[in-house]
């Protein structure tokens, strides 16, 4: 690899970038059965049948976050002439490999004690983490760089488009089967973990046959402090991470929502999947809608928009009570809905920002900055959660989990109130985009609907003879 490295790189053609985003999204579907089969409720499902109470959940999302610092050696590396595509292929197969151990866990469980099965797991969620630490730096400046300027909105937003589909269909079809063996304990995760695995090892494979793209600059290995210094320096790049990290204090909710749903509130696997499936299929509509208009208004207005829309949706949890699945399934399926497309909204439009206020001159190790600062200030929150749950419960305290979601909430409408200090050259004020842009993109979409309906086209004849009688003079003929 390291041959490989010092070795000119030319620049891509126009086809084997359009090859490349091809093959992009088909690592995104595949990446998305990967996420489904390992992470989000089948990670909590399998922490609570190991034994983890609430501060362990929130330990377990906590502790490997703090490998966030390994990307400052992954932008050290990359300004040092390594290939940021070989080490997107040499570290991305290391994630989906390190699954396969944590499917061991229940084949060793009758030799080890709950803390040490637990211990295991968080070791190898590290070594997950500090493995994605150098595929997100290297893989995101490297695509990032790959996909024109003008068509980043829109890729962004079909990459959430084709993993959401592929990753809602898939979790809600390995939650019925999680339900249908869970006689089988452990070991039905372990299935589950493998099965997954597999389709991370496949989207890690698709990385080879992509081009690899020379740094910008000429390849100039630039000192590694002074880019970190015009990264502090550039003020709109950093005010831009700073509404990141409050929004990534909200992560005090962290692994608590799908754990309130299984443990207290009493939904199967496969009810949280079709609840899930909703945010997440709201996300997979909204997200190219939102890719094009960021391209045309502007990140900003539509970052605050889609936080703005997120921030109330977890009061909704206030009527939904312990042992209530009746009421989860009545109420979450709207604020999901809801949910998903301001989700989709702030994910594209940070993705596209980063890009737009980053220099391409050692954007990797702006990247590795920008971050480590924004993990570094979520990473504690969700141990927070469950040490505050806890803590208020010993106390003698009548509240649950849901205590998190309302405080998670709280810094998502913050997030939103500090987005409107965000400097974007030539992006469309908030308010334009609400009160002007929505509404006249509706009524063209009304107007064309209407113009192709034959009853329609009726109708306005009828209301057009209508309002002439009415204004024809009393003495006309």
């Amino acid at each position: 690899m390291g041959l490989a490295a010092r070795r000119p790189i030319a620049a891509p053609t126009p086809a084997q970038v359009d090859r490349a985003i091809r093959l992009t999204y088909a690592q995104m579907m595949l990446n998305a059965v990967f996420g489904a089969s390992t992470g989000g409720m089948f990670l909590v499902g399998f922490a609570l049948t190991l034994g983890a109470d609430d501060r362990l959940l929130g330990l377990m999302s906590t502790v490997p976050q703090y490998f966030v610092l390994f990307q400052f050696l992954a932008a050290a590396m990359i300004q040092r002439g390594i290939s940021r595509k070989w080490m997107t292929v040499a570290f991305s197969f290391v994630t989906p490999a390190a699954w396969f151990l944590i499917g061991l866990v229940p084949l060793v469980g009758a030799k080890l004690e709950t803390v040490q099965k637990l211990g295991i797991l968080v070791g190898v969620m590290a070594l997950v983490t500090l493995s994605g630490q150098f595929v997100g730096n290297a893989r995101s400046s490297w695509i990032g760089e790959l996909v024109p300027s003008d068509r980043r909105g829109r890729f962004f937003g079909y990459c959430t488009l084709f993993a959401g589909i592929v990753g809602s269909i898939f979790a809600v079809i390995e939650g019925r089967f999680l339900d249908a063996i869970s006689r089988h304990g452990l070991l039905a995760f372990t299935g589950l973990f493998y099965f997954g695995a597999l389709f991370g090892l496949g989207a890690a494979a698709l990385n080879v046959p992509q081009p690899d793209c020379p740094l910008p600059g000429g390849g100039e290995q630039r000192p590694f402090g002074r880019i970190l210094r015009e990264t502090v320096a550039n003020r709109p790049f950093v005010l831009l991470a700073l509404v990141h990290a409050v929004i990534a204090l909200g992560g005090i909710a962290g692994p608590f929502v799908s754990a309130y749903c299984l443990r207290d509130v009493g939904l199967s696997y496969f009810g949280l999947g079709m609840l899930n499936a909703v945010s997440i299929a709201a996300m997979l509509l909204a997200s190219p809608l939102w890719g094009r208009i960021v391209d045309r208004t502007g990140c900003r207005p539509v970052l605050i928009v889609g936080l703005l829309l997120m921030a109330p949706c977890a009061w909704i949890w206030y009527f939904v009570p312990p042992g209530r699945p009746s009421l989860a399934y009545m109420l979450l399926p709207w604020t999901n809905l809801v949910a998903g497309v301001g989700a989709a909204a702030m994910s594209v439009a940070i993705s596209t920002m980063i890009y737009k206020l980053s220099k391409p001159e050692g954007r990797s190790v702006q990247f590795a900055a920008y971050s480590v600062f924004v993990a570094l200030i979520g990473a504690p929150m969700p141990a927070v959660g469950g040490w505050l749950v806890s803590r208020l419960q010993a106390s003698g305290h009548a509240v649950d989990l849901r205590i998190t979601f309302y405080a998670a909430s709280a810094f998502i409408f913050l997030a939103a109130l500090a987005a409107r200090f965000l400097k974007e050259p030539e992006s469309m004020p908030t308010r334009a985009l609400v009160f002007s842009y929505f509404p006249d993109r509706v009524a063209r979409a009304w107007g064309a609907l209407t113009a192709s309906s034959p009853l329609a086209a009726l109708l306005m004849r009828f209301d057009l003879a209508a309002r002439n009688r009415e204004e024809r003079p009393p003495d006309a003929p």
